[in-house]
């Protein structure tokens, strides 16, 4: 009986030498620096190469060559003409509107009449204050609006969704409008109003002062 149970064992033992064996074989097994070598290496190579490739093709044609609407964004319809109709009925209809001269400078920080000649200027200065029409026909924002929106974030500092409710523009293209508006402004009027004051101009602020 004892040689029968040394026998078995031997012959396990042989077994689970060979398989140890077979299996060291099959994996190459390295040595403990090795294997934290070759780990760290297949790591960066995962990451250097096949994260990329991965995410590259994740996003592949999610977002139209041209533009167009972010997948996975709310879309939101703005009735930016029958806006554009109520400012101007607001404030551009001379005596007829609903808010006289007085109600505009103080909100605009300045006349009507500056006021146009400011849209005028910018608008020959720079084609992004000019209406668009998108691909489906539909008119986009007037240059109107887009003037409005940036003077009234000059003038009161106010956040852009208080701007999407009244003139219906969003908060990425009320910030573009800003942006335009402040470099055409600059564009336009620095030569005579943005630059240093002369001995003349200075001469004639003092005189104003004075009376």
């Amino acid at each position: 009986m004892p040689s029968s149970e040394t026998e078995a064992n031997s012959d396990s033992s042989s077994s689970n030498n060979d398989s140890l064996s077979i299996t060291k074989m099959l994996l190459d097994e390295p040595s403990e620096d090795d294997c934290c070598t070759k780990m760290s290496r297949d790591l960066v190579q995962t990451t250097t190469i096949h994260v990329p490739m991965i995410v590259s093709t994740m996003f592949k044609g999610k977002k139209r060559a041209h533009g167009g609407s972010t997948p996975g964004r709310h879309y939101i319809h703005r009735d930016r003409k029958e806006r554009h109709n109520l400012i101007i009925h607001d404030y551009f209809k001379g005596e007829h509107s609903k808010y006289i001269a007085d109600h505009f400078r103080r909100r605009f920080r300045m006349d009507v009449e500056l006021f146009n000649r400011i849209l005028q200027e910018i608008g020959n200065y720079d084609d992004y204050f000019t209406q668009k029409v998108d691909a489906v026909g539909k008119e986009g924002l007037s240059p109107l609006q887009k003037m409005i929106a940036a003077m009234r974030m000059l003038a009161y500092g106010c956040p852009t969704d208080l701007l999407d409710e009244y003139v219906q523009i969003g908060e990425s293209t009320t910030i573009e409008s800003l942006k335009h508006f402040c470099d055409a402004v600059i564009g336009v009027f620095e030569q005579q109003y943005l630059r240093k004051p002369n001995e003349d101009d200075i001469s004639r602020l003092l005189q104003e002062g004075e009376d």
